[in-house]
């Protein structure tokens, strides 16, 4: 294995340290009690191994730019609110990083519109969106600076294909639970959720082009599809609500399930999956939320805003919330 002049300059001049440290103790007793030999010699080994190139090796992967990017926030109608039924229309920006110690950087805008359901203890919503995006594809150094990280070998190769690309996606996305009520509030205790993306643009064009032997890992199917679990909780009065979102989830696809690609930092199987966080707060009509999506090889902040177009089905005059109770009881 290759170092850095760097690091052989460092490690030598550790060893230099070392052996001077050592005939000083033989020389001059005292020296004992300043540096014992065999905690000095710890610190040089563990030095030494945290600064050594081959601890971390890096890897390229390319694959959809909806890696962690494909899941916005969806109202729904309150359990106790007399309107059953609403379309709502939103506006998402996100922005992020991806690839290897996030190398790559992108940004879109999510317009979707979806419909909205619940009854009583069940709730459940389906939309379609669009987006829209760069993808900036980023330089592979030699030398990473501080992290001592060892380089890819086809760094020149991919190097060549660093710069913006464009990119776009026509996506469905739905999504059921069940719902349990609290005063001034509900819990939307488990809730399963789907997604599906169809990709253009550019940078799957790059994708195609790129040949196999230059990264560890590429994906150049146009469509990326997901599947996890959620759970949320909401308070409420009479015109706004705030809540939390939490949502665990995998991609779906032999190519995203099952890579054959060993993590260089788990050291595990590589899978691509997802976590969710996402705060909202809504007052009359519109939802604002901000969402922190963690995926596998990405990271992104989600920023939106929805807005409620319509509202009907109605729950029927006198017909009590499923938490109403007669009085006296």
């Amino acid at each position: 294995m290759d170092y850095s002049p760097w690091t052989q300059k460092v490690v030598g001049a550790e060893a230099t340290v070392l052996g001077r440290r050592l005939s000083n103790t033989l020389e001059y007793p005292h020296f004992r009690l300043l540096m014992p030999k065999k905690i000095h010699l710890y610190f040089v080994l563990a030095f030494g191994a945290a600064i050594l190139p081959g601890c971390v090796v890096r890897q390229a992967f390319f694959v959809s730019p909806f890696n962690g990017n494909n899941l916005e926030y969806h109202p729904i109608p309150k359990a106790g609110d007399s309107v059953r039924t609403a379309i709502y229309s939103s506006l998402t920006y996100s922005n992020g990083s991806a690839n290897d110690f996030g190398t790559d950087y992108l940004w879109s805008l999510h317009l979707s519109i979806h419909a909205a359901h619940q009854y009583d203890y069940v709730q459940f919503h389906y939309g379609l969106g669009l987006t829209l995006g760069d993808y900036t594809l980023g330089t592979w150094r030699v030398d990473s600076g501080y992290t001592f990280s060892s380089t890819i070998p086809t760094a020149a190769q991919l190097d060549s294909y660093s710069g913006e690309y464009s990119f776009g996606g026509i996506g469905f996305q739905g999504g059921i639970n069940g719902v349990a009520l609290f005063r001034r509030g509900e819990w939307r205790y488990l809730g399963l959720e789907t997604s599906v993306t169809h990709e253009f643009g550019n940078y799957l064009a790059v994708r195609k082009e790129m040949p196999d032997s230059i990264a560890t890992l590429i994906i150049r199917s146009p469509t990326f599809a997901t599947i996890g679990v959620t759970s949320e909780i909401l308070g409420y009065d009479r015109n706004s609500e705030f809540g939390f979102k939490w949502a665990l989830g995998w991609a779906l696809g032999r190519q995203y399930s099952n890579t054959g690609v060993v993590d260089n930092k788990s050291g595990d199987q590589l899978r691509y999956m997802y976590v969710n966080l996402t705060l909202h707060y809504s007052y009359q009509r519109f939802t604002t939320y901000f969402q922190y999506n963690g995926a596998t090889k990405a990271s992104l902040i989600f920023l939106g805003i929805n807005y409620r177009l319509w509202a009907g089905n109605r729950r029927k005059s006198g017909e009590p919330p499923p938490y109403w109770s007669p009085p006296g009881r």
